[in-house]
């Protein structure tokens, strides 16, 4: 994996949304935490519906109670993580394959949805970074190489 790269990344402050064909979560935190970014880990093993990815997620960055288990509810979260310490925030969601092959137009939407809240942190100064693993890239999403690029 492109740690390196993702290293440089958050050691420049620079946000996105990535692509990394293999990564291990304790790896990604490891340098996520060291960059002083708050990190969160998306398992996608069993992962095929939207409805599941919405769980999973909102367990694993904590949502709020009344998180509407829909897209704009997780847009608003997403954007709405001031409650979290951190210089900024590393998502990374594995095993991208069962939810990006059942449903890939809502793939699409949650990418969209990551590209934008990647972009309004971006607007107020801080960096979110989202990657992305599996067996292949999400369409329009690129791969991190160790030169990152944007």
């Amino acid at each position: 994996m492109a740690l390196g790269a993702l290293e440089a990344i958050l050691e420049d402050g620079r946000g996105g949304v990535w692509f990394v064909p293999a990564a291990s979560p304790a790896a990604v935190k490891t340098v996520a935490k060291g960059a002083g970014f708050a990190y969160f880990h998306i398992e996608g093993k069993n992962i095929g519906r939207k409805e599941q990815f919405l769980n999973a997620a909102a367990t694993a960055m904590r949502f709020p109670g009344h998180f509407g288990h829909n897209w704009d509810a997780l847009e608003e979260c997403l954007t709405d993580m001031d409650g979290i310490e951190g210089d900024g925030y590393v998502i990374y969601y594995d095993h991208i394959d069962g939810l990006m092959t059942a449903h890939p137009d809502q793939f699409e939407t949650l990418v969209e949805i990551c590209r934008d809240a990647v972009a309004s942190w971006k607007e107020e100064g801080t960096a979110m970074v989202v990657l992305f693993s599996g067996s292949k890239a999400p369409k329009g999403v690129s791969k991190l190489k160790e030169k990152a690029e944007d």
